[in-house]
C-alpha cells in the first residue's frame, strides 16, 4: 500500500524471446536485494535544470515486500528519513510497476530508496551487450510496453533460472530516456547485486540529474545487505557523515558480503567529500 508520512523538521533476471533481434538472459543471477537512496546535489556536475521543488521529500520503493519484507529495516529507514526532515512516500508489492519507475521524477524526491531484486543481463544480438536491470513486480505481457521492450528499456526478468514467474524489469536506458521529469540534486545509493559492478545504471541516474550513486559491486545476500543498509542509513542521516565516511564505516562494520564478496562503492568519486545535507541544500 502506498503511504506518505511527514518528516520532523527539527532534527538476477532472464528473458523470453520478444523479437528475433535479441534475447536477454541473466549473466549474474538476480540480486536478492537492492536498496537505493537518491539525494540531490548542485555541487557536482550539473544535471537537468531544477524545476519547482516545494519541500524535501523521500520515496521508498520496496519491491521485495511483502514476499521478503523486513519491517525492522523499513521502520528504521523511515524514522531516519523523517528525523532528517523529509516527508516519506512508500511503495511496495504490486505497486512496484514499470509506471511507478516512470513517474518517480514527478515526485521530485530528495531521497529515493529502492529495495529490489536486480541483476546484470546479457543482451544477445549482433553483438553481446551487458546491462544492469532493476526488477518490478509487474507480470510480463507480450503486448505491454512493446516499443520499449524492443528498445531494451523494459526487460523480461526472473529471479532465477527455475522461476516461472516472468516480470518486467527496467534498464538504464529506461531510467535515462523513459522516466518522466528529472531528479535534480539527487544522489543515488544502490545497495544490491552488481549495481555498481558496471556504471551504466549510475550514469543513467546521473543523466536524470542525480549527483551520486552508492552501491555494491557484485551479488549480495539478503540478511547481510539489510543489516549493512540500515547501518549506512544511520551514518548518512542520523550521524550525518560524508558519503565516503558512511561507506567506509559500513565496510568496517560489516565487511564484504560473506557469501559473494561484494563491496560497497560510490560513484562518482567526487561525491565522497559531501554529506547529504551539503548535497541537498
Amino acid at each position: 500500500m502506498k503511504r506518505t508520512s511527514r518528516g520532523n523538521k527539527n532534527k538476477s533476471g532472464a528473458s523470453l524471446d520478444i523479437s528475433s533481434r535479441r534475447i536477454a538472459h541473466v549473466l549474474i543471477l538476480s540480486c536478492l536485494v537492492v536498496a537505493a537512496f537518491v539525494v540531490g546535489s548542485r555541487l557536482l556536475a550539473p544535471g537537468p535544470p531544477e524545476t519547482g521543488r516545494a519541500g524535501r521529500h523521500a520515496v521508498v520503493v520496496d519491491q521485495l515486500s511483502p514476499e521478503d519484507s523486513n519491517p525492522t529495516l523499513r521502520s528504521a529507514v523511515r524514522i531516519s528519513l523523517e528525523q532528517f526532515g523529509l516527508d516519506v512516500t512508500e511503495y511496495e508489492g504490486e505497486e512496484v510497476t514499470v509506471e511507478t519507475y516512470r513517474s518517480l521524477g514527478s515526485d521530485q524526491p530528495t531521497v529515493l530508496v529502492i529495495r529490489s531484486h536486480s541483476g546484470v543481463l546479457s543482451l544477445q544480438g549482433d553483438e553481446e551487450q551487458h546491462i544492469t536491470a532493476l526488477f518490478t513486480n509487474e507480470p510480463y505481457s507480450r503486448t505491454k510496453y512493446l516499443s520499449e521492450q524492443l528498445q531494451d528499456r523494459v526487460l523480461i526478468v526472473r529471479r532465477h533460472e527455475q522461476d516461472e514467474n516472468l516480470r518486467f524489469g527496467v534498464s538504464p536506458l529506461f531510467v535515462a530516456q523513459s522516466m518522466g521529469d528529472s531528479l535534480p540534486r539527487t544522489v543515488v545509493i544502490i545497495a544490491g547485486c552488481s549495481c555498481l559492478g558496471r556504471t551504466d545504471l549510475a550514469e543513467a541516474f546521473r543523466a536524470r540529474g542525480a549527483s551520486a550513486v552508492i552501491s555494491w559491486d557484485g551479488p549480495v545476500s539478503l540478511d547481510y545487505l539489510d543489516s549493512a543498509t540500515e547501518h549506512l542509513v544511520d551514518c548518512l542521516f542520523d550521524k550525518r557523515m560524508t558519503i565516503e565516511d558512511a561507506t567506509v564505516s559500513t565496510m568496517l562494520e560489516y565487511g564484504s558480503d560473506p557469501e559473494f564478496g561484494a563491496i560497497l562503492l560510490y560513484y562518482p568519486v567526487a561525491a565522497g567529500r559531501y554529506t547529504v545535507e551539503d548535497l541537498i541544500s
